[in-house]
């Protein structure tokens, strides 16, 4: 994937929706009308640019992040979300797809690309002790069970259909995954911390400026060990676990409230 040019095509595109929406806006003063074909036409152009925009942010913060390398699958699936993503919304614009099922697909995105990228960094935390490994893969069992399970929650129409026992089961399932996801991590920070020389994939290693034989002008700075930060997307996943959890205590506590009464 060459980066620049795809930053280069997104940075014309921008520039070329501009110009569009512009010349629409220009001719709709001329001739004093402004239709729905002209709401819906200036929509589609700032669905292109919002969706360009989207996507050259996204390569920006991956290339710093190195994100392409450290999560590949993830970044893959990130960017065929963004193509559905416009796709849907400019069927949505047109009224192809009532609003509705336009609201009810990018739900169903937002619960892909969280459980994409929750499996990818399960899968950066194995390989190293059998109890992580067996904790990630009933970790992915669970996991497929909470996107099963929100799948009929999101594309009912009338949620009440299911009963009181499928949201608690549900809520039980996240509450058994957020924290197996948790117990991973967790596991998997220990043993980086005894096997210092091995690479952490959840982190992004940055080499310090004339450390470890790099040439610098001047004398030689002193070896010092790499600088290292969590990836955002880690960050994310991880405060989407944490609340995940929250939420689905919260269900659990406040259902059995409901069914003491």
């Amino acid at each position: 994937m060459n980066l620049q040019k795809l930053k280069s095509l997104f940075l014309k595109t921008l520039i070329g929706c501009l110009i569009a929406a512009a010349v629409l806006a220009v001719i709709s003063v001329i001739i004093g009308h402004f239709n729905d074909l002209f709401f819906k036409s200036l929509f589609t152009i700032l669905l292109i640019a919002l969706h360009s925009l989207l996507s050259f942010s996204f390569i920006v913060n991956n290339e710093r992040e190195e994100t392409f390398d450290s999560l590949e699958f993830f970044t893959n699936v990130t960017f065929f979300i963004i193509v559905l993503s416009f796709i849907t919304s400019i069927l949505g614009v047109w009224k192809l797809f009532p609003g509705a099922l336009v609201a009810r697909l990018y739900a169903l995105y937002f619960v892909l690309l969280f459980a994409t990228l929750h499996g990818e960094v399960l899968a950066k935390t194995r390989g190293k002790q059998n109890n992580i490994d067996t904790i990630v893969y009933a970790n992915y069992i669970f996991m497929a069970i909470v996107v099963l399970m929100l799948i009929p929650v999101i594309f009912l129409s009338d949620n009440s259909t299911l009963p009181s026992l499928y949201y608690r089961s549900l809520a039980a399932a996240g509450i058994v995954d957020a924290t197996l996801t948790l117990i991973a991590v967790i596991l998997h920070k220990l043993y980086i911390q005894k096997h210092p020389t091995l690479t952490d994939n959840l982190y992004n290693v940055q080499q310090l400026p004339g450390a470890y034989g790099q040439n610098t002008q001047g004398p030689q700075l002193a070896a010092a060990p790499p600088k290292k930060g969590m990836n955002i997307f880690v960050k994310i996943l991880i405060g989407y676990v944490v609340l995940q959890l929250i939420g689905a205590l919260f269900v659990v506590v406040m259902g059995a409230l409901v069914f003491r009464r």
